[in-house]
């Protein structure tokens, strides 16, 4: 496993092990109703249920382990140490011939451990030479191909040329197919997929498989196939919620009202500091959005490039918008600059206010699906959207988020998304949540009365959003998350796999995870209730 997904593990593993085995499942839930499953979370709760020693496992911990296990076994069909767990639990019995095969074609295993050790991050550029050399003098090391696979995927790239000269042991072929398959689909490169689909299709006996399956077919058009691919991944693991979700949306398609951009008040509020030239790729990218009549405000956070003079090209992009550029002298930070737009008349005089960060690109319909959903519903105090970084294949940065963890010692909200799973459709979906990100996102005016301001103690970034949105929830107010708009977020946020912040910044943002606990360490209580499996209980 790669040193990325390691780190990841270690995050869920402490979170975990601060909790008994009961709130332990109930957080395994949780992860499952948000996404589909990953590697690291499956091992993860594995290894807490087994750390547990419990001789005589109650019904739901023994269920739920099993189900972590199968998954395993499926998303790493060439790892021996989860191929073994699988055997030996008597999950997968089918293993032992293909873990003899693996076994008999492993070289070189110290340098292949060390290499699983390795950040794909910081340290892709030496494991792909050493794989590549490996294959090239031993043709039929799979585990081999299978890391280098794996890193091709991490880098969101199509298999590497040095595959030309792999050749799988015949009795594995069908099983490397089909990884063939995932990666493409899992990518979502779909006409690859589809090339190999015709022989894989018989071998698609897991819900994984099915899922990105059922995405080929709906790129393709067939929502038919798309639909019956579903509920065969359904059917073999209805625990996975977001494959019901996405069906429901498949087969009742969202559909934005276009006339509420023109009738309802809105403000698009912007502050941005020192990126002169990518935020006039926003406003660019914003001007060939469907705004109406929407206000415009650009706040200027103490910069000292060319910003104003980008900023002030505003008036030229957008004629029939009223438009304000507001130049502070000094950096207030995020926060600040958020409540000092908020402070501003308009937004008393709008419905709803729409914050944009100063380096995305937004969906020409944005502010239609936005509004849509804030309209389903007088309680919807905030509306957000999927959050991707920019690429041929957008991998997911951002979804939504719950309280995971409210202890005495820390309190946590959950990943924003599950580890390494591009934009292929999956997430396509209308969900109420507990946290959006705040790149992108629609704040109902309404709400402001129970949550006026942004906490300033976040600044300069970062949590002040996450912060916002469970000061709504709450006020009773609801949080929903729009993910039939797609927001390109040009900024690595936080301490993800493709940000690039330095170690100073991403102090800061570490530093913003203690006062947020110190913070609401008194509602610990109250934080506990939201987390994602509450608001299907509710209902």
């Amino acid at each position: 496993m790669a040193q990325e997904a390691s780190e990841k593990l270690a995050g869920i593993t402490g979170e975990l092990e601060a909790l008994p085995l009961e709130k332990a499942c109930r957080y395994y839930r949780n992860y499952l109703d948000a996404f589909q499953i990953d590697l690291p979370m499956a091992v993860c709760f594995v290894n807490r249920v087994l750390d547990a020693n419990v001789p005589d496992l109650p019904d739901e911990p023994r269920a739920l382990l099993e189900h972590a296990i199968r998954s395993a076994v499926h998303l790493a069909n060439f790892d021996p140490s989860i191929l073994g767990l699988g055997l030996s639990s008597g999950i997968a019995p089918g293993a032992q011939g293909l873990l003899k095969v693996l076994e008999g074609t492993h070289v070189e295993q110290d340098v292949f451990e060390q290499l699983r050790k390795s950040s794909f991050k910081f340290q892709g550029d030496d494991i792909r030479t050493i794989c590549e050399k490996v294959l090239a003098r031993h043709p039929m090391a799979v585990r081999y191909a299978d890391l280098l696979l794996n890193l091709d995927f991490f880098e969101g790239s199509p298999p590497s040329q040095a595959f030309a000269g792999f050749r799988c042991p015949k009795v594995l072929s069908p099983l490397w197919n089909k990884r063939l398959f995932n990666h493409a689909a899992g990518l979502g490169d779909m006409e690859a997929a589809f090339a190999l689909w015709q022989d894989v299709a018989p071998l698609a006996d897991d819900p994984f498989t099915l899922a990105r399956a059922a995405e080929m077919h709906r790129w393709r058009g067939d929502t038919e196939t798309a639909l019956a691919l579903y509920d065969k991944a359904i059917a073999l693991d209805p625990r996975q919620r977001p494959f019901a979700l996405r069906r429901r949306e498949l087969a009742a398609p969202f559909r934005p009202d276009r006339a509420l951009v023109a009738d309802k008040r809105v403000s698009v509020y912007l502050y941005s500091f020192n990126k002169a030239a990518i935020l006039g790729e926003t406003l660019e990218s914003l001007r060939g959005s469907d705004i109406g009549p929407a206000r415009l405000k650009i706040l200027l956070n103490g910069c000292t490039d060319d910003s104003l003079a980008v900023a002030g090209r505003a008036r030229e992009l957008f004629p029939e918008n009223e438009v304000e550029i507001i130049s502070l002298p000094v950096n207030v930070g995020a926060p600040a600059a958020r409540n000092w737009l908020l402070a501003q008349p308009a937004t008393r005089e709008s419905e709803f206010v729409a914050f944009l960060d100063d380096d995305v690109y937004v969906q020409p319909d944005w502010l239609a699906h936005m509004l849509t959903v804030a309209e389903s519903d007088p309680r919807i105090g905030n509306v957000g959207c999927k959050v991707v970084f920019p690429g041929r294949f957008p991998l997911l940065q951002y979804l939504y988020r719950h309280v995971s963890l409210a202890h005495p010692e820390a309190i946590r909200v959950s990943l924003p998304t599950p580890y390494q799973q591009y934009d292929i459709g999956l997430y396509d979906v209308i969900r109420e949540t507990r946290v959006v990100m705040g790149c992108q996102h629609l704040l109902r005016t309404a709400s402001l009365a129970d949550a006026p301001a942004f906490d300033i103690r976040y600044s300069p970034s970062q949590i002040d959003d996450t912060d916002h949105d469970l000061q709504l929830c709450l006020a009773g107010w609801k949080v929903f998350y729009c993910g039939t708009v797609s927001c390109v977020h040009r900024q690595g946020s936080g301490t993800s796999a493709r940000s690039r912040l330095s170690m100073a910044s991403q102090g800061s943002i570490l530093g913003n995870d203690v006062k947020f606990t110190y913070k609401w360490f008194d509602r610990r209580e109250q934080l506990e209730h939201l987390d994602a499996l509450s608001l299907h209980e509710a209902n």
